[in-house]
């Protein structure tokens, strides 16, 4: 998946865009906006964040395929919801709602993000066949809930994921556990140190019995 207001990994969408620099705040922008259109929960992508990011110690070694893949997986544990939200419709978000798990995921990466696929079935780890049957499946009952106005949803949708920022809430948890480890290390150095200030301290006591006698 590519996002223009992301600079994850290997780009953004659209696909023209060239490779930019890893950025961990985009990457979790990235992972909260596809779970979110996943889901329809926003609560649940937050989760997903932590899941899926807070899991790799260094953030280099995923690929923006990689991330999708596991947000894939992550999302799967929740249970789907429709979107609530002014910028979309009720009429929308109920008929992506609807959508099947695999059809959801494969409309979203295809129709609303502009996957090819090749990366549509990466991220789904699935065949390209089976990827585009689920699409199909999609297509179909986008259709016969919106008739005509089928079309205007991806970039709805769209526009709703580029409105996503990540949730305050999620920033506040992450800078309380980063508080809490600064914590933990300083209390783990201290009692190093006085442990080892406390060998020192003995084998000069010794060292001077010694001499003294």
């Amino acid at each position: 998946m590519r996002n223009p207001d992301s600079t994850c990994g290997g780009g953004d969408h659209p696909s023209t865009l060239p490779p930019v620099p890893l950025d961990p705040t985009a990457c979790e922008r990235r992972v909260y906006r596809l779970a979110v259109l996943l889901t329809g929960d926003r609560v649940a992508g937050a989760r997903v964040i932590e899941e899926v990011l807070g899991a790799q110690p260094d953030l280099r070694e995923l690929d923006d395929a990689h991330i999708d893949r596991l947000t894939v997986l992550r999302s799967r544990e929740v249970r789907a919801a429709a979107i609530r939200d002014d910028a979309v419709g009720p009429e929308t978000a109920d008929a992506v709602a609807a959508l099947d798990r695999q059809p959801r995921e494969a409309w979203v990466f295809t129709r609303v993000y502009r996957l090819g696929p090749r990366e549509l079935a990466r991220a789904m780890d699935c065949s390209v066949t089976a990827s585009q049957r689920h699409l199909e499946r999609a297509d179909r009952a986008m259709r016969d809930a919106l008739g005509g106005r089928a079309a205007e949803a991806p970039p709805v949708l769209l526009g709703f994921s580029h409105a996503l920022e990540v949730p305050a809430f999620y920033r506040a948890d992450q800078a309380s556990r980063r508080r809490r480890r600064l914590v933990l290390v300083a209390t783990v150095v201290i009692v190093l140190v006085a442990a080892l200030a406390a060998i020192v301290l003995g084998v000069l006591r010794g060292a001077g019995d010694a001499g003294a006698s």
